[in-house]
């Protein structure tokens, strides 16, 4: 076996590899022709304009289809999607929601815009919200869990699920990360109380940004269209109701803005149709990777049935292990990281520094005395840091090819050899 880099020897991959951007990298004819249409038209505004836009229509119209959901509303970006959830089941002042600790700032600020206390809770090796720490953070504040599938790896939706429903708890699974992956056979998307999804650069699917909110309730989608516009409801989605009565202006309440516009919309229309296409490429990858080191005794790599395959995680048993294997891998040509930059919510500012007494979290008051919950990682989620910092994470691209994967195997196989066998 030739000589590490790290010790003088030829690296293996010289040339980069090409972008581990999913979505835009698929950009296309397709893409031009949907935003093209919307130029012709005049109308980047979704409910009027010079000519006739349809663009956000027909896109909700194709998500309810693919998703199997009753209801699909589009937003201006994957955390105004969050938001309409909290507005949708009606979070406030006084309640808790319960998260994950490795997650991402959105899902934290959309539970404190509301006054509401985010609660957070340690994750498994699947790098996602641990079922179990989820049932003993549950207090009778808690409202919602908000489930996030973390770098196209789907939570473990069944055993949160039947926990929350047990104490009467709404499910909010955030795939923003894992839009196109499955659990048990279902699409996410069409699992819990409301899905979110998130259209940002390095999503599978991307326009830029962009959100969807996905959900078969139909107060909570009546909800979630207020809060997106302004607490009104235009006369198309209140022509989706069933129960014309939530659609009265006597049940309008305070809103904000978060409408998707037409040009988002064009792009996310080609993007949807791609979709099966940019996730069957990222499995047949990932499993030519996980066959090659199926019987590795020195780390194993991350699987959940349904996943979406666009990252290599190798776990190792300790820290120093990860970080040794990681330092030799990248001398070797090989980048680093997954495309989420998801972190422990809790090591990092501003939130490492707060209290969050109930009905008193900033920015609706400055802390009080009495109960509270002290955001610190030992004390609320231990075994976050102790499994993240023992991953190593590769980044798959739908653009990589096999030569760029049998690259992958050849310096995690000479890096294996030198540090467990030479």
């Amino acid at each position: 076996m030739e000589k590490l880099a790290t010790h003088g020897g030829e690296p293996v991959r010289k040339a980069p590899f090409p972008t581990a951007y999913l979505g835009v990298s698929f950009y296309g004819a397709e893409e031009l022709k949907e935003v093209t249409d919307v130029i012709n038209e005049k109308s980047p505004f979704r409910h009027y304009g010079i000519g006739h836009p349809c663009k956000v229509t027909a896109f909700e119209a194709e998500a309810r289809a693919y998703f199997g959901r009753k209801f699909a509303l589009a937003v201006s970006s994957g955390t105004g999607a969050l938001f309409c959830a909290m507005a949708a089941i009606g979070v406030g002042p006084g309640d808790e929601v319960i998260i994950p600790s490795f997650s991402w700032f959105s899902n934290f600020f959309a539970i404190t815009n509301f006054g509401a206390v985010p609660v957070f809770a340690d994750v498994d090796e699947t790098l996602n919200l641990d079922p179990e720490d989820f049932k003993v953070k549950i207090t009778a504040r808690t409202k919602a869990v908000i489930a996030v599938d973390f770098q196209g790896c789907p939570a473990n939706l069944a055993d949160i699920i039947r926990v929350a429903s047990e104490r009467g708890i709404n499910v909010i699974d955030d795939f923003a990360q894992a839009i196109g992956g499955t659990w048990d056979g279902e699409k996410l998307g069409s699992i819990g109380d409301i899905s979110v999804a998130s259209f940002q650069q390095n999503k599978i699917l991307s326009s830029g940004e962009g959100g969807l909110l996905l959900t078969d309730n139909e107060e909570y989608f009546a909800r979630a269209v207020r809060y997106h516009d302004l607490g009104m409801i235009r006369d198309e989605f209140k022509d989706q109701l069933v129960d014309q009565q939530i659609a009265d202006p006597a049940n309008d309440f305070f809103g904000s803005q978060f409408r998707m516009c037409e040009l988002q919309g064009a792009v996310l229309l080609a993007q949807l149709r791609k979709l099966d296409g940019i996730i069957e490429i990222c499995r047949k990858n990932h499993r030519k990777l996980r066959a090659a080191f199926e019987n590795n005794r020195h780390f194993k790599i991350r699987y959940v049935p349904g996943e979406c395959g666009n990252t290599l995680f190798m776990l190792f048993s300790t820290k120093a292990e990860a970080d040794q294997f990681g330092e030799c891998l990248a001398t070797e040509g090989i980048p680093l990281g997954a495309t989420s930059a998801c972190k422990n919510l809790l090591a990092v500012y501003p939130i490492k520094t707060k209290k969050a007494p109930h009905g008193s979290l900033p920015p609706f008051g400055a802390g009080c005395e009495g109960e509270h919950i002290v955001y610190d990682t030992e004390t609320c989620c231990p075994q976050t840091n102790r499994i993240v910092e023992r991953y190593v994470a590769i980044a798959i691209g739908p653009q990589f090819a096999d030569g760029d994967i049998d690259d992958l195997i050849r310096a995690i196989e000479k890096v294996d050899y030198w540090l467990y066998n030479a």
